[in-house]
């Protein structure tokens, strides 16, 4: 299966995309680029909705996927094509799919299926009578499963981030070994054996002419099956339990070990407590500041500035009453007047310096209209003394204008309180922890190991009973045999040939597998490159494992490699399982690096990319493929390049050619 268009219309990111993915027999990489968000996991999503289609719920999700650049300006609609070629049959065919999806008028999803195979057309609709749609819908899965089935898609079409999470302790074998079931094919022949199992069952029962014995073969059954749902449940609870003990792994041991000490803990609670007060503390000065300030402003700002403005005017008026004060200095009371006046005659007459008939009345009123004489008009007259020294304290007054200080403590403030929400949050799981947050993980933690060996006693008490079952049926089965009967003993004889089918499909492609797969991770597995000694594979289906041994001879522990190691491994296997299963699909990587060191990034640019599939999409930023170093590596092996453009102000993302600004050498 190789693609070679893919259209969008109004789907997510892209209001309309139109983009050739063809690539030449020995160019097979098609490169990718954007940046974070711009839009590559929406296009990885869209080729994997136009195969396996999208499931859209709901009015509110149609608007969730709906361009929001397209609203007002384009139909309501989301249109997804892809272009495709791939052999069915060994015929060479050409499809291209096609699916629509808009709201009807009660608001309700409504999908549009159409596919042209070589101008054959199969059409089918939401509103497509059943009978008719049914008929159309499985031929268009027929068709897309020959070519990729959508159980297998996962395999193929991943986010290297994503998968790297998956290999995990007991999920990384339980991940090889669903890798194994379902890329070889082994699955089906695990289901044709359950199915035949149910079958001598239902067939058994049949022949059992005695009521009783029929009554109870059938409760034998029922008992079994029930059995077998226990047992997968059981199974089931356990992958559960793995991944949760493996998320919290790393958690778990720092708290055994006391990474998180009482003391150490108390501090940092103590300091983001200090923070806090600090805060609120300061939140209340800068109310109470502002409170006063608002309270004085008259006093303190408008007073100052209004005395500043006016203080030429009050100088003047504070001069001319000190002129004036001056001025009638020695001026004295008429009774003061006459009483001096009167012994200063007396004297003068004494000593016959002054004539006799000089009238001592006379005297005073000249002196008073000489005290009179000198007294200017007073302008201000209408001032009072303690209005004058009102004056004299308003020009004098310093003022206390706060604003500026204010100001910036307000500044410093609004900082301060953006950290307080996560400082109290920081504050409140700090407090959680130390009132038994560690206790509580490793309770967790422990009571899921306890609970995880428990279940796999368990799984073994019902494997046990389920045995016993199977004997009893069997002397059921022992009887019916005695009957001839040829549909029934075929079935006994289907249980064991289709374990015997995928074991010996298992040993025929073990040693290719087993070779292969020591080849590419010689030249793949960086902390082992070149010590590889060989790979082994069980010869079992039903209790398979896969074995790395050093070329010391030791054992390889695939559960101690480390997650880029393991994401080395899985897409090892991946390319191995890709070139020996039943498929031949197209590989679409998003995030390709995942969490590689540079060593190991070097090798999948030499000796992974360009021999992995027919065609690889690879979907990338340049922190993952540099242009100037893991790009000049793969462009011998590119077909074509884009680069993914975010348009903020439009909504959408456009394509433009060559990788971020790089036009690709032919």
């Amino acid at each position: 299966m190789l693609i070679q268009r893919i259209k969008i219309s109004n789907y997510k990111t892209y209001l309309s995309l139109d983009l050739d993915l063809t690539v030449d027999d020995d160019r097979p990489i098609i490169l990718i680029g954007g940046s974070n968000g711009g839009g590559k996991t929406t296009l990885f999503e869209a080729i994997s909705g136009a195969l396996y289609g999208l499931k859209i719920e709901s009015k509110e999700h149609f608007t969730e996927l709906l361009n929001q650049g397209a609203l007002e300006k384009a139909k309501p609609e989301i249109s997804l094509q892809l272009t495709f070629v791939g052999k069915v049959l060994g015929q060479q065919q050409k499809y291209i799919l096609k699916r629509t999806y808009q709201l009807n008028p009660q608001g309700r999803p409504l999908e549009s299926v159409s596919l042209n195979m070589n101008g054959n057309m199969y059409v089918y609709g939401t509103m497509t009578p059943a009978k008719d749609r049914l008929r159309a819908e499985q031929e268009i899965n027929k068709i897309i499963k020959a070519n990729l089935p959508q159980e297998l898609s996962q395999y193929f079409l991943f986010d290297a981030m994503q998968s790297s999470e998956l290999l995990k302790k007991n999920v990384f074998a339980q991940t090889i070994r669903d890798n194994f079931e379902n890329v070889l094919g082994f699955k089906k022949y695990l289901q044709l054996k359950r199915a035949a199992e149910k079958l001598q069952q239902e067939w058994a029962q049949r022949r059992l002419d005695a009521e009783k014995e029929a009554q109870e073969y059938n409760e034998l059954c029922e008992q079994k099956d029930a059995l077998t749902n226990e047992l997968e449940a059981c199974i089931a609870e356990q992958d559960g339990l793995y991944k949760f003990l493996t998320s919290v792994d790393d958690e778990y041991h720092r708290a055994k070990e006391g990474a998180q000490q009482t003391a150490a803990l108390n501090k940092k609670i103590q300091e983001l407590s200090t923070k806090i007060e600090n805060i609120v503390n300061g939140a209340s000065s800068y109310a109470d500041d502002l409170k006063s300030f608002m309270e004085g402003i008259e006093l303190n700002v408008f007073l100052p500035k209004l005395a500043t403005n006016i203080s030429q005017e009050i100088n003047n008026i504070l001069r001319v009453k000190e002129q004036l004060l001056k001025e009638s200095t020695g001026v004295y009371p008429i009774e003061t007047l006459r009483d001096v006046t009167a012994k200063i005659i007396d004297y003068l007459k004494a000593l016959s310096l002054c004539n006799e008939s000089v009238d001592e009345d006379n005297v005073v009123s000249h002196i008073v209209a000489l005290q009179n004489s000198t007294n200017d008009s007073d302008p201000y007259d209408y001032l009072d003394d303690s209005e004058v020294a009102a004056l004299r304290g308003l020009i004098t007054r310093s003022g206390n204008n706060q604003f500026v200080s204010l100001d910036r403590q307000r500044q410093e403030l609004e900082v301060q309180l953006s950290y307080i929400e996560n400082y109290q949050r920081e504050k409140h799981t700090l407090e959680q922890t130390q009132a038994g947050g560690n206790e509580m993980l490793i309770k967790n933690y422990e009571d899921g190991q306890r609970k995880v060996e428990k279940l796999k006693n368990q799984e073994g008490t019902i494997k046990g009973d389920i045995q016993r079952l199977e004997r009893k049926i069997h002397q059921f089965d022992v009887q019916i045999q005695q009957e001839p009967d040829l549909k029934f003993d075929t079935l006994v004889k289907l249980r064991p040939f289709f374990d015997k089918v995928a074991d010996s499909l298992l040993k025929k492609k073990k040693a290719q597998i087993e070779n292969e797969m020591k080849q590419q991770l010689n030249k793949l597995l960086v902390s082992y490159k070149g010590h590889v000694g060989r790979v082994e594979l069980s010869d079992s289906i039903e209790r398979f494992n896969i074995k790395l041994y050093h070329t010391a001879g030791n054992e390889i522990s695939l559960n101690q490699l480390n997650a880029a190691s393991k994401q080395i491994f899985i897409q090892v296997l991946l390319k191995v399982l890709r070139n020996l299963g039943d498929y031949n699909p197209p590989v679409m990587i998003d995030t390709v690096m995942g969490v590689l060191d540079n060593e190991s990034r070097d090798a999948l640019m030499e000796e992974y990319f360009p021999q992995l599939a027919e065609q690889t999409i690879l979907l990338c930023t340049t922190s993952e493929i540099r242009t100037d170093s893991d790009y000049l590596k793969l462009e011998s092996f590119i077909s074509k390049t884009y680069t993914l453009q975010r348009n903020v102000e439009e909504q959408c993302t456009t394509v433009d050619e060559g990788y971020f600004g790089i036009t690709l050498n032919q």
